[in-house]
């Protein structure tokens, strides 16, 4: 990846004035190659770097953001996979071995878990737990050992389900607020199968069958609301399941990407019409309030769809109202960052691009937020 990385910018940006009350929250995400932050309190707006790529993270506290493994103004850590704790300024990553680390401004790099463990996949829980699964294959493989999941937990680790049999790679998806680990079986390993969804499970416990992307799995609280259903087509088949109950309720619609308040109160999700698609990108999704009252919330005009809804704190949504575009070998989206408040449209930026696959877009690489 090529980076000019500006130095040691700070991403505290301008304060709101005196007496102002507004809710805090950063957004971070990808305009081309220029990683842009948005102060959601004060409105403020910065380009932190440019000739970026990858992955885009926000520490829980909003201090700090990172792209393709890069902390801004800071170090870069690993090109893989980067995922920042829900409070606080700390972040897990994986090195190419296979390695686990911690990272933070004050303790530097810690190990959780060297290479020779295992680790497939990890997610922070809110009470800065980490789940973590575990596969260990060896050339030649036939069944990997110690499929597993585990939590880590000050310090120690406890495993928390497997050994499992057979083929079942373990991907974690999140930690769900009683402190389960919330995490798909990969069964036999088959990019084929994961296509039309996997089993979710908490701990031992089978939760529903999702599509294997990051934004249909949302924890609330103690409460746990996910986009079910197999099939590949994203269009076809969803619904949305809160602590285990159907409030979708709405068949003439696929319902995805559930995001919910953080006390559970508070839920909205993106729908179009259930149908299987003749072509791909042609969505039309619209966001919907789901509890405490059903109502829609937006109509995206013709052309666009309005995709990866975000809840904030004083219960504004945050969505991407997105264009797709194609070429004989690629499909993506480009879009506006949107912000809801008090009935109110603002446009945040251009962001993109999101790759669409099956009808679902990647914008949770390109677009994060916190908290």
């Amino acid at each position: 990846m090529r980076a000019a990385v500006l130095a040691l910018v700070s991403i505290v940006l301008a304060a709101p004035a005196a007496g102002a009350r507004v809710p805090a929250g950063k957004l971070a995400f990808l305009d081309g190659g220029r990683l842009v932050v948005v102060d959601l309190g004060s409105g403020s707006r910065r380009v932190v770097a440019t000739h970026v790529s990858g992955a885009v993270g926000v520490s829980g506290d909003g201090k700090l953001v990172s792209v393709g493994g890069r902390i801004v103004g800071g170090p870069k850590l690993e090109k893989g996979k980067l995922v920042w704790a829900p409070t606080g300024e700390t972040a897990a990553f994986q090195t190419p071995s296979g390695a686990v680390f911690t990272w933070s401004p004050a303790g530097g790099r810690r190990l959780v878990v060297d290479a020779s463990w295992g680790a497939t996949s990890f997610a922070w829980g809110r009470h800065g737990e980490l789940a973590l699964g575990r596969s260990i294959c060896r050339v030649p493989c036939g069944v990997p050992l110690h499929q597993e999941v585990w939590i880590r937990r000050n310090g120690t680790l406890r495993r928390v389900a497997g050994p499992l049999r057979g083929v079942q790679l373990p991907r974690i998806a999140a930690v769900a607020g009683d402190g389960r680990a919330l995490w798909w079986s990969d069964l036999q390993g088959s990019a084929s199968i994961a296509a039309d969804g996997l089993p979710l499970y908490a701990n031992r416990v089978r939760v529903a069958d999702s599509l294997v992307y990051p934004d249909y799995v949302s924890v609330c609280g103690s409460h746990l609301a996910v986009a079910a259903g197999g099939d590949r087509y994203a269009m076809h088949g969803k619904r949305i399941l809160f602590d285990g109950r159907d409030v979708s309720r709405d068949p003439s619609r696929s319902w995805v990407s559930p995001a919910c308040s953080a006390d559970g109160t508070r839920l909205v999700a993106a729908a179009s019409v259930n149908t299987t698609p003749p072509r791909i990108g042609r969505e039309h999704r619209s966001i919907w309030q789901l509890l405490p009252t059903r109502r829609r919330l937006t109509t995206a005009p013709a052309g666009w769809s309005d995709e990866f809804p975000r809840l904030l704190p004083d219960g504004s949504v945050l969505f991407v109202r997105t264009r797709s575009h194609s070429t004989r070998t690629e499909l993506w989206g480009v879009g506006t960052v949107e912000l809801l408040r008090g009935g109110k449209l603002s446009a945040l930026g251009t962001a993109g691009r999101a790759s669409n696959y099956y009808g679902h877009y990647d914008w949770p690489d390109v677009v994060a937020v916190a908290p």
